[in-house]
């Protein structure tokens, strides 16, 4: 997973295929447009097109034209967030991919207020105001996550030291104690205790 991830991070470290997203976002596109859009040669853009679809970004689909042979158009794939945190202590990235559309009862208000059958302006207002309904949830979720992840690597931290200072006395008794707690550690912090 985490040589996946700096797969992934290679990929979009490069400003021609973040630009080529981006783009993607908007509307399907055509290499020719793609290439126009981003003045560079075709050949790149198809290049740039072939590693962003080897890492299931984005997919490819012909689309017939009356005239002329069918095109390849290009369109985002799968949608994900991806989430770097960097600290005097430590380095790592998660990847969240949305999972299909839950029942909970955020959802079924959506589907109702984008399903209702009332003059655009009262839906468009009704959907403004549910956006900052959601806007407000969303911010008070990031605090308690931010809050959090800072107490879970004050934590981490503290594990990984004291273990540190264990060990240079007593290499039998940290193996016993990582033995013990192994279990109930997460992955990451098993990784950087067994480097010691």
């Amino acid at each position: 997973m985490e040589s996946d991830m700096g797969k992934l991070l290679d990929i979009l470290g490069n400003e021609t295929r973040r630009r080529i997203l981006l783009l993607l976002t908007r509307r399907p596109y055509f290499v020719s447009e793609l290439s126009q859009e981003l003045g560079v040669g075709q050949k790149a853009v198809l290049e740039h097109l072939r590693i962003l679809k080897s890492a299931g970004l984005i997919e490819e689909r012909v689309e017939k034209i009356p005239r002329g042979r069918p095109r390849k158009y290009y369109t985002i794939k799968r949608g994900f967030r991806l989430e770097v945190l960097l600290t005097p202590y430590t380095f790592g990235t998660e990847i969240y991919e949305p999972r299909k559309p839950g029942t909970r009862e955020v959802y079924s208000r959506a589907r109702a207020l984008i399903k209702a059958h009332e003059p655009v302006e009262e839906k468009i207002g009704e959907l403004v105001d549910f956006l900052g309904e959601i806007e407000v949830k969303l911010n008070e979720l990031l605090e308690a996550k931010r809050e959090l992840e800072e107490v879970r690597l004050l934590i981490e931290t503290y594990i990984e030291n004291l273990l540190r200072r264990v060990a240079q006395e007593d290499e039998k008794l940290v193996e016993e104690i990582i033995h013990e707690i192994e279990p109930k550690l997460p992955k990451r912090i098993l990784e950087r205790i067994n480097d010691f």
